[in-house]
Parts: C-alpha cells; sequence; structure tokens
C-alpha cells in the first residue's frame, strides 16, 4: 500500500497537483510509521519534503528531509541517504543558507560517485561547481568539474566531457596553471574529435585556446630520470582521473 501510495504522490507531484500529492503522500508516511518500514518512511518524507519545497515550504520541508535523512542512515540505505542529502542541499541552496548546503552536497555527491550513479552525481556535482566559484574555493571547483567529466565519461558523453575539459582548462588560464590548461584543451580537442564534422568548429576553438596558453619552462633537477620516473613525470600531468592522454616527452640537445 505504501509503494502504491508513494507512486500516486509522485505523479500528482510531477503533475503539480500538490493537494493529491500531499493527501496520497501524507497517508503512506502514516502507514510506514505504523508498520514499522524505515525504508518506504524515508523514501516517503523525501517525497513530502520536495513537495514543501515546491510550494516554498522550507522549515517544513528542511525538517522532513532531516528526518529522512537521519532515517536513511540509520538503517545503512545510502542509495535513500543520497536522495535525501541532495534535496536538503537544494533546500539549503534556495535559501541562501550556501554554508549548510556545500556539505550536504559533497556528501551527497560522494555517495553518488561511490554508487556509481552518474546522473545524480552530475547534478550535484554542477550545483557544487557553482556554489563553489561563488565562494571563490577554485579547487573546489576543479575537483567538482572532474567528478563531472568522470561521470560524462562513463556514460560516453564525448562532447560533454570535451566541454568540461575546456572549461577546467579555461579556469586553470586564469589560475596561471599553464601547462595544466594546456593538457586540457588537448584533451579537449581528443575528445571533440570524436563526435565528427559537426564539432569541428569547437575543434579549431580549442586549438586557438591551446595556443594562446603562456609557454612556461618547466625545470627539471635531471632529464633522464624523469623519463624513467612516472612520480616525476606525474609531477606535470594534471590531476585529471578521467583524461587518459599518453603525451611524448619531447628530448632537445639543450637544456629544458
Amino acid at each position: 500500500m505504501v509503494k502504491v501510495l508513494k507512486t500516486t504522490g509522485l505523479i500528482h507531484l510531477d503533475l503539480s497537483d500538490f493537494v493529491k500529492a500531499a493527501e496520497a503522500t501524507s497517508e503512506a508516511i502514516v502507514i510506514a510509521r505504523n508498520i514499522g518500514w524505515e525504508g518506504g518512511l524515508s523514501t516517503t518524507l523525501n517525497i513530502m519534503g520536495r513537495l514543501k519545497i515546491r510550494l516554498g515550504d522550507y522549515r517544513e520541508a528542511e525538517e522532513l528531509l532531516h528526518e529522512s535523512t537521519s532515517t536513511a542512515r540509520r538503517i545503512g540505505d545510502r542509495w535513500r541517504l543520497g536522495m535525501a542529502l541532495l534535496y536538503l542541499g537544494d533546500c539549503f541552496q534556495r535559501q541562501s543558507r550556501l554554508k549548510e548546503a556545500v556539505p550536504v552536497l559533497e556528501e551527497a555527491g560522494l555517495l553518488w560517485h561511490d554508487l556509481s550513479q552518474p546522473i545524480p552525481l552530475k547534478r550535484v556535482a554542477s550545483t557544487l561547481v557553482e556554489l563553489k566559484s561563488n565562494q571563490g574555493d577554485w579547487e573546489g571547483v576543479l575537483l567538482w568539474r572532474d567528478y563531472i567529466i568522470a561521470a560524462c565519461r562513463s556514460q560516453n558523453q564525448q562532447r560533454e566531457v570535451a566541454e568540461h575539459l575546456e572549461e577546467k582548462g579555461q579556469i586553470l588560464v586564469k589560475l596561471q596553471r599553464h601547462d595544466e590548461a594546456a593538457l586540457h584543451f588537448e584533451a579537449a580537442m581528443l575528445a571533440f574529435g570524436k563526435n565528427g564534422y559537426l564539432a569541428r568548429r569547437k575543434w579549431r576553438r580549442q586549438l586557438r585556446q591551446l595556443c594562446a596558453v603562456t609557454t612556461v619552462v618547466m625545470k627539471w633537477e635531471r632529464r633522464l630520470p624523469l623519463l624513467c620516473d612516472m612520480k616525476k613525470l606525474q609531477r606535470r600531468l594534471p590531476q585529471l582521473f578521467t583524461a587518459s592522454l599518453k603525451l611524448p616527452v619531447r628530448i632537445t640537445n639543450g637544456e629544458p
């Protein structure tokens, strides 16, 4: 019965019929409490919290989503916990309570990453990129941009991978991390290249951006040990676990 009422509530919520959605979901919450089904209780509390967000009743939404979160955490249901955290973070964000929204969304994002769920991961990570940009936390922006790239790559969305690599490269240029920016622009060009003729204009744009990156002279203690020491080589490469570049190290007669 709880499942039927939950589904009914979701349908009415999607149709913006808030009265019928509230009636069905409220009944489902009561039944779930009475029979002691905590998983169903967490889910139905979450739905009611989402409904209250849509209505702008953030105080009640927050209470419902806090209970949904604590219930899911108590029974160790990571999926329900991720959903509750996602909407709790959304509730905080809508109230401009960013300091509370960020850690909640970060926990949700890490959960979705661990659960290999790219769709909710991209949603949470995109929100975190926006919030951290507003806070000037550029390391955080780069980190969550990487999670978005990883999620897109797992879905074989090469165009989206390329676009996010490009955006990350632009941030690295602003931070004057030119070597890393160049590598990201190169990776974006490779990803755009997999999209065929329609993506050539963007590919050319990437080439122009790559050519505009300031050349940085890299100083190594010794060259030959570097070529066989991957740990030293990794210092030059961006910390981008989604990139799959194999860039040659050019040997010249002079010192680098």
